[in-house]
């Protein structure tokens, strides 16, 4: 089955699972005890529930400089699954359990090793600040990986941390190269829809010289 592909600004998202509607937007707004950025609202138009994989944005831990990938968004609506994993008002009450956050601190991606982003609203009422902060796990005895766990403030407003998301071509050739030796052609189109979209020159880098003859569905 093919990937389905919104954008907000220059970041293109993976199936997501419908824009909210206005009263999912209030009963959020009434859980965290404040109102949303407009930013955040926008972006929940396109993004809800969805998938930001193949971007990373890059966080100065106390320990050492980390990429992370915030890949799983969530959002207002029921999962695809039936879970109650990457609904807000689960995750909400799971952060708010484990580590005593206050209201206005919402959780809104994770990683795949279960390091999770947050928006924190605790002065947006008063200063309109919005800052983007990550918990990380820290993994002792890991090469290029932080021992310690630590909070991280990774922008001053959700808009920045939009323009830090950066396309990881790293990643996806990785994956185009394991799609080729499965093989897997379902897996190298959804590859190639994505960097058509993402990184519209792709096929110029020297580093996917042995890939650039693919097509997705949009050349078909």
């Amino acid at each position: 089955m093919s990937a389905t592909y919104t954008k907000f600004g220059e970041i293109i998202i993976k199936d997501f699972l419908g824009a909210p509607d206005e009263a999912e937007i209030k009963a959020l707004e009434a859980l965290i005890q404040t109102t949303l950025p407009a930013s955040f609202k926008a972006f929940l138009q396109v993004a809800n529930g969805g998938n930001l994989d193949g971007y990373y944005v890059d966080i100065a831990h106390p320990d050492m400089p980390i990429p992370r990938s915030f890949s799983l968004l969530y959002g207002t609506k029921p999962r695809l699954d039936g879970s109650k994993f990457g609904i807000f008002d689960h995750e909400i009450a799971q952060s708010r359990e484990a580590a005593q956050l206050p209201p206005q601190v919402l959780p809104i991606a994770r990683d795949n090793s279960g390091c999770e982003l947050y928006l924190d609203l605790t002065d947006y009422a008063v200063s309109g600040e919005d800052r983007v902060v990550a918990f990380i796990h820290g993994i002792p005895d890991m090469d290029n990986q932080p021992e310690a766990n630590a909070w991280v403030t990774i922008a001053l407003s959700f808009e920045d941390f939009i323009k830090q998301l950066q396309p990881d071509e790293e990643y996806y050739l990785e994956v185009l190269e394991e799609a080729g030796k499965k093989p897997d052609l379902e897996r190298q189109i959804q590859t190639v829809d994505f960097l058509d979209l993402a990184l519209p020159n792709w096929r110029e880098n020297a580093d996917f010289a042995a890939f650039k003859q693919l097509q997705g569905t949009a050349r078909h």
